[in-house]
């Protein structure tokens, strides 16, 4: 989208450490996601602005990804954030975009 370019997000400044243990931990969250939808941008800039590098995957581009969502989670809805735990065996799947943000701030806010 046009708005991505001209407005980037600024993410938050961290300690090298800090940012090297996000990234570890960002990695094993999955963003399904569509670029078309506004809620889904909303998500991926709030990311950004976190600093976290999660997996991204468009459900459109890529069809695969399309039926991870669906065999996964049970849904085709985009935003979907998938959160694999070191604990659980199965992974967490959020599907609203508001749960979604709530999440992201209260885990990774600083």
């Amino acid at each position: 989208m046009l708005s991505n370019h001209l407005f980037k997000v600024k993410p938050v400044v961290r300690s090298s450490e800090d940012q090297a243990s996000l990234d570890r931990e960002s990695r094993r969250i999955h963003l399904y996601f569509c670029k078309l939808c506004p809620v889904s941008i909303k998500v991926k800039r709030r990311c950004e602005r976190l600093g976290l590098r999660v997996v991204e995957k468009d459900v459109l581009r890529v069809d695969a990804y399309k039926n991870e969502l669906i065999n996964g989670g049970g849904e085709l809805r985009v935003p979907c954030l998938r959160i694999e735990s070191r604990k659980d065996k199965e992974p967490n799947w959020l599907y609203d975009g508001e749960d979604i943000l709530e999440y992201l701030d209260r885990r990774f806010s600083v």
